[in-house]
């Protein structure tokens, strides 16, 4: 994706989930969004599911069990979220999974693509539309398994634009929603609130 892409994925999450502590520190959400693609690891380290997941497993690990990075850092537990979201978001772009057989011109033709319609999904309420109860997920481990299952279905769909930008913002919401929860139940505080997910 693109870091447009990842910007608007990002300000929608914010801004559908209203949760004080992403709203106050939502501009260290949007750089972490993008900062996998500022870093000289990205021209090495291709975003894919195959390459990166254990490193986001690990990283998912570590910021849900954090409860004192949330209380003593919340600008860096922030970032950090926007990081795993970034690599999530790449995971569910087509051009980004080894079953896409286009070449780099391509790549970017379907990235420009996307980053008009992600834009244009979440303005438009549609992703609003297809809301559904958030999942709760009673461990870090429970959430890589949820994506790591999602991701598979992905691989078997019909891919274009539109099934992107379904499976994007619906798993990276909540994706967001499960670590936060899981860092609130450390701190004793349940998070309820309705997400977009089918």
């Amino acid at each position: 994706m693109r870091k447009k892409s990842h910007i608007s994925l990002a300000k929608y999450i914010v801004k559908d989930m209203e949760v004080p502590v992403m709203t106050d520190h939502r501009k260290a959400f949007y750089l972490g969004s993008i900062l996998p693609d500022c870093k000289p690891s990205f021209l090495t380290q291709r975003h894919e599911f195959e390459g990166t997941f254990e490193m986001v497993k690990e990283r998912i690990c570590d910021l849900s069990l954090d409860a004192e990075l949330i209380l003593r850092n919340a600008r860096a537990f922030m970032r950090r979220l926007g990081e795993i979201i970034h690599y999530i978001a790449d995971y569910f772009t087509f051009p980004h999974n080894m079953i896409y057989e286009g070449g780099f011109k391509e790549h970017c033709v379907y990235e420009k693509e996307l980053k008009l319609r992600l834009v244009e999904y979440v303005r438009s309420g549609e992703a609003f539309r297809t809301r559904i109860d958030v999942r709760k997920f009673e461990t870090p481990e429970a959430v890589c398994s949820f994506i790591r299952s999602a991701h598979a279905e992905y691989l078997k769909i019909e891919h274009g634009v539109k099934e992107d930008c379904e499976f994007i913002v619906r798993v990276c919401h909540q994706v967001v929603q499960a670590i936060l929860n899981l860092v609130n139940r450390a701190m004793g505080i349940e998070m309820t609130k309705r997400l977009c997910l089918a």
